[in-house]
Parts: structure tokens; sequence; C-alpha cells
């Protein structure tokens, strides 16, 4: 079992998706399964599509957000099926595979969205990466459940070979939600400084969170900056 991935599924309408979710992860070697906001679980529904998988469900963690079901993961990776016009980096499967490879040793999270809407732009910005499962142009809309076999799969085959680029142990990368919270005191100081305007705050707001989650972050270099951004606000208020 492939203990540091998490496959979190946001807003999930059908219950069926979920079970069928839970049997593409285990055959797959993957048992960690994160569900934010479902519409029905648990549900006999959801037991029943996990044939015999319903361990994965029994231990599936319940999150209120997006945000505190990524909290603790180090590289968060969203799916998404349309394109925005954003800046934020997209990964083809190949280079996502080969990126999980250099984080064997941190925590990820793989994140799907909404059967029907996908994940939001706010839901986007909390990822590191996007990554689009290629489809035939007549039909591109791809089952959620078929979405994570897909994903399950390219990452089971390429854990069969060995020749990976780990990161190195020392360099214990910053959580998530310590990333988020550098990225709220400095969009504070940007308004302290009267650097946002109604004009530009979303396009700023956007960049922020593209360019910080660009950047690997260890723990120390967080708090380095955190303590920079309390020093600015004291002088500020002086």
């Amino acid at each position: 079992m492939s203990s540091n991935i998490n496959i979190v599924l946001v807003n999930t309408s059908h219950p069926g998706n979920i079970g069928s979710t839970a049997r593409a992860m285990k055959t797959m070697g993957l048992n960690k399964l994160s569900l934010v906001n479902p519409k029905y679980f648990p549900s006999e529904q959801a037991t029943a599509q996990a044939v015999g998988c319903s361990d994965i469900l029994n231990d599936a963690l319940l999150s209120s957000s997006l945000t505190n079901a990524i909290s603790d993961s180090q590289l968060v990776v969203g799916f998404s099926a349309r394109s925005r016009k954003s800046n934020i980096p997209s990964l083809s499967m190949s280079e996502l595979m080969n990126l999980l490879k250099k984080y064997k040793n941190n925590k990820i999270s793989i994140v799907f969205g909404n059967e029907q809407s996908g994940l939001t732009n706010n839901e986007l910005l909390m990822c590191n990466y996007i990554v689009s499962i290629p489809t035939d142009d007549s039909y591109t809309s791809l089952n959620l459940s078929a979405a994570v076999q897909i994903f399950s799969y390219e990452y089971f085959m390429s854990n069969q070979s060995n020749s990976s680029n780990i990161l190195d142990k020392s360099e214990k990368l910053a959580p998530t939600l310590s990333k988020k919270h550098l990225i709220d005191e400095f969009i504070s100081i940007m308004h302290s400084l009267e650097m946002i305007s109604i004009k530009n705050r979303n396009s700023i707001i956007q960049n922020i969170h593209i360019i910080f989650n660009k950047t690997k972050f260890t723990e120390n270099e967080v708090n380095l900056y955190l303590g920079i951004i309390t020093k600015i606000k004291k002088a500020i208020k002086k």
C-alpha cells in the first residue's frame, strides 16, 4: 500500500462513485481516501459499489472543507477536465508520475472535484499543479471513479520501476496549512501597504497563490518568512 497518497473527493454527488473509487484505489495499492462534503455518505450504494473494499470506506476521513482535507500535505495535485485561463502549472500524467517519485517521502493529496462541475477556481488555487486526462474530442466527459482508476493505474505502474529521484529526507517540506498561513499573512501585508485594490484584488491574490504554490517551502523557510512579516507589521504600526 502507498501510505503517502491521499485521494480526495470534493462534493461528490453520487455515493456509487465513492464506492467505485474505493475499488479503483485498492486494486492499485492505494488505501487513503478523504471525502469533502459528500452529498450521501455513509451509503449502502457506496458499500455495494466498493465490492469488498469497504475497509477503504470505513477508514475514509470526512472533512468540511478542502483546506482541512489537505492541511498536512506537502504536495497537492488537482485533476481538472476544463481548461482555465490561469497560470497554475499543469502536468501531463507522465510528468506527474515523475514528480510523485520525488515526493515519495512526503504526504501527497490527489484531488478530484464534483462530478458535474469539477473543482472550482478557488479549489484549484489550493493545488500546486493541475492534471487533465486527455479524452477524444467527440465525448470528453469522464466518470469520476474512472478518472481515479486511470490515475491509480498509472501510479501503480510507475512504481514497478525502482528508478526515482527522491527528495532528500532531511528536506522537510512545509504542509499545505503552513503555506496557506504564510500566503494569508503576505496578502494581509499587501492590504496594509495598499498594494491591493478592488480593481486588481482577484488577479493579484490568484497570482500570489500560484507563485507561493510553485515554491517548495521547508518548514524552517515558512517560519523565517512569517517572522519577517511579523517584523514588517510591527514597523507599519509604529
